[in-house]
């Protein structure tokens, strides 16, 4: 599951806005909420006690989330030399690496003071993006060992780096590779999806699917339990990831709904007419999450009996234990049940009949009462 996340964070990485003109340098992948579309932002401070240090976070006049961004100024040190780090640092509203830009003539340089040439920003900015790097379990004196001499080189290229780790940083920018990526993949990340988890709601969750990055759809998948209402919307993305989306979107979309949202009528039918047209793994959870359901509608019932007849072995004892577990009772299923009575399949017959004579005892029980 990992290499395909990684996979399609290279196929992001394909399509980034680079812009250096001497004065600013930009290096972006693409937004969920692109800049053009929001004509009127507003840019607002939050602070992330956690990070101590403000977060900015960009937004449409309406409250839609465009991004967030943090002004990251400090001193890069290593043997006792120091020289300053001054960049914006940009997050989609899910979370992801964004990119990062320098203004006002700033730019990164390396070790001996040589300024990045325009294939190491672009390599910085690709080692950014991923955030399945070893940097994070290395401190920085951990994947540098320090030279035996008093050489004050800034990024301890003079030293020897760690060889596991060479590919994942900038030649000549140890320090500054590690600085900037665990910034970007630390707390500030978690934070500004959490702030974007906090105002989403169905118009936002259906925004960020139509992003050309799968991983922002697993993001609003795995938070659909978090929509206080399912509109018709809404409902029709279920449907199409469940038809068309991986099985891993499906699998995370059906075990992120929350019990809440299944009391939906409208919902219950869709997943329910689902049957025969997705996978069978997909399916076996469909049934499944239903009976997680505190109630079954009627209307499911229904749809259930004019399809009997196609219905397979295992499908018909999917629903036969779906609706004993909702302990259904409905004359008109049992009728077009018995139908089925004598059957080829031994299986379905004896799953047919087991039913009905539960169905009979209950009937029974409840007239002697």
């Amino acid at each position: 599951m990992i290499n395909w996340i990684k996979g399609l964070l290279v196929g992001a990485l394909l399509l980034p806005f680079t812009f250096e003109n001497g004065a600013d340098i930009r290096y972006f992948q693409q937004s969920t909420m692109p800049l053009s579309d929001s004509s009127d932002v507003i840019v607002s401070s939050i602070y992330d006690s956690l990070a101590n240090r403000d977060i900015y976070q960009v937004k449409t006049s309406t409250g839609t989330p465009v991004h967030y961004y943090i002004e990251l100024q400090e001193g890069v040190c290593f043997e006792n030399e120091c020289r300053p780090l001054n960049i914006l640092i940009y997050w989609n509203i899910t979370g992801r690496y964004l990119g990062f830009e320098l203004v006002d003539g700033e730019f990164l340089s390396k070790y001996d003071h040589e300024p990045f040439s325009q294939m190491e920003y672009k390599q910085l900015h690709q080692l950014l993006a991923d955030p399945f790097l070893p940097l994070g379990n290395y401190t920085f004196e951990e994947l540098v060992k320090r030279p035996e001499t008093d050489s004050t080189s800034l990024d301890g290229v003079s030293g020897a780096t760690m060889k596991d780790v060479l590919e994942y940083i900038v030649p000549g920018a140890a320090y500054t590779t590690h600085k900037l990526w665990n910034v970007i993949h630390g707390p500030i990340q978690q934070q500004v999806s959490k702030l974007t988890a906090q105002q989403l709601d169905a118009l936002l969750f259906n925004k960020i699917l139509e992003s050309s990055d799968e991983s922002d759809w697993t993001w609003a998948i795995e938070r659909i339990g978090l929509l206080p209402d399912l509109d018709d919307f809404v409902i029709k993305s279920i449907v199409q990831i469940l038809i068309e989306g991986e099985h891993f979107q499906s699998y995370l979309l059906l075990k992120s709904l929350s019990s809440r949202q299944l009391e939906s009528e409208h919902l219950q039918l869709h997943l329910f007419n689902l049957i025969g047209k997705v996978d069978f793994s997909i399916e076996n959870m469909i049934f499944d999450k239903l009976v997680d359901a505190s109630l079954l509608h009627g209307s499911v019932v229904h749809a259930s009996i004019s399809i009997l007849k196609e219905l397979s072995g295992a499908q018909l004892g999917k629903l036969l234990k779906l609706y004993s577990h909702h302990n259904i009772e409905n004359a008109g299923f049992n009728q077009e049940l018995s139908h089925l009575v004598p059957n080829e399949n031994s299986f379905v017959e004896r799953q047919v009949l087991q039913f009905l004579e539960n169905q009979n005892q209950s009937a029974d029980a409840t007239g002697d009462l």
